[in-house]
């Protein structure tokens, strides 16, 4: 058929998106919201004779309408998600989380057709969109997941579109950090860096094994009374799972010299709440005030790059299994499950040497024995 030019059709709602390498591609929509009739991928160009009837094609099927359109528009949706069961009854914190990552989402495609999502190009388009966190694989990572559930959602509950094909995404972080734990001389070099409200952060991480999001939020409010003396009962930040701590020496001091009017018992350096960033910024500094001691005096000891406070947790759990706490003992105090408390003790046990001595003393108590 012979090409032949036309005027622009009126109402088209036209998209470009600049994909990796700058290659810029073009997508056509029968209306705003409406379903795309016309991609730069076609074999036919636009403003042809072809372009004029895949657009009337599909219109004779999609009748626009003024109150629906808008509903069609990412935007919207993302709207209405924000308002759904599924994102109201998140936690707090996952909310936020979430938020971050809907908020870019939108900037990116908010102006588009719900139904874009529908074509498997979109694919490339979100993961161009994800780029922006590629220095970061546990970033990346969460950014597909806050995706896909919500498309999934689109799909599902809301019904804005048929199908989606952002789905068994690969996953770029892989982490298991159940064999790094802080030894107790490695402790010890930072404690002789750090001053007095940097020390109550190092307490609560090692002796209390608080992840950096639960170390901000502790309150006096939290400990209570036990028979034989004290403990720190909340609800972790995450996971929202109840936890209790004893109280340490160490950790009793710590409550017992929060200062009069103070609302939560670690703060930040300059006394305002600790977020879980600054948490984990102040033992980043620490290590680094640390190791440029050990650099100018080989009497000191150097502490291992890897070390990060959320390992100070592992610490704490490493600590429980020395004094012989039993399974349901640690989990409840560390806040896991049982089945992934059974887990990690498995790989803590590896890497704690008061084990292997145990298990040697047992072996040769139970060959005396047999030769007696």
């Amino acid at each position: 058929m012979a090409k032949s030019k036309s005027k622009p059709l009126q109402g088209v709602h036209r998209v470009k998106k600049r994909l990796s390498g700058g290659v810029i591609k073009k997508y056509h929509y029968a209306f705003r919201g409406g379903p795309k009739f016309w991609s730069s991928d076609c074999s036919f160009e636009e403003g042809s004779t072809e372009y004029a009837l895949a657009y009337a094609a599909i219109l004779r099927g999609h009748k626009p309408s003024v109150s629906t359109a808008g509903r069609k528009i990412t935007r919207s949706v993302i709207d209405r998600y924000r308002r759904s069961a599924h994102f109201v009854n998140l936690s707090e914190r996952t909310r936020s989380d979430y938020g971050k990552y809907l908020t870019s989402f939108e900037e990116a495609f908010g102006d588009d057709p719900i139904k874009m999502f529908e074509e498997k190009e979109a694919v490339a388009e979100i993961r161009e969109w994800k780029d922006r966190w590629a220095h970061s694989p546990k970033q990346y990572d969460y950014a597909t997941s806050v995706v896909t559930r919500f498309l999934n959602w689109a799909m599902n509950d809301d019904a804005s579109i048929l199908v989606h094909h952002h789905a068994n995404i690969a996953r770029l972080y892989r982490s298991d950090r159940s064999d790094i734990v802080w030894l107790p001389e490695e402790l010890r070099a930072l404690r002789a860096v750090a001053n007095d409200r940097e020390k109550r952060v190092l307490i609560a991480a090692s002796e209390g094994g608080l992840t950096p999001q639960d170390i901000g939020i502790l309150r006096n409010e939290h400990v209570q009374k036990t028979p034989n003396g004290r403990r720190l009962f909340f609800r972790r930040t995450k996971s929202g799972k109840p936890v209790s701590i004893p109280v340490t020496p160490a950790l009793s001091t710590l409550i017992e010299t929060t200062p009069a009017g103070q609302e939560y018992l670690v703060v930040s350096l300059e006394g305002h709440m600790l977020t879980p960033e600054r948490a984990s910024g102040i033992v980043r500094d620490l290590k680094k005030r640390a190791n440029a001691a050990a650099a100018k005096d080989s009497s000191l000891v150097h502490i291992r790059d890897e070390l990060r406070l959320y390992d100070m947790r592992g610490t704490a759990a490493t600590e429980l299994l020395r004094a012989g706490c039993s399974l349901n003992e640690i989990a409840v105090t560390m806040g896991w499950g049982l089945r992934h408390a059974a887990n990690i003790i498995e790989k803590y046990a590896a890497v704690v040497p008061e084990v292997a001595d145990e298990v040697l003393k047992k072996l040769d108590e139970f060959r005396k024995n047999r030769s007696e």
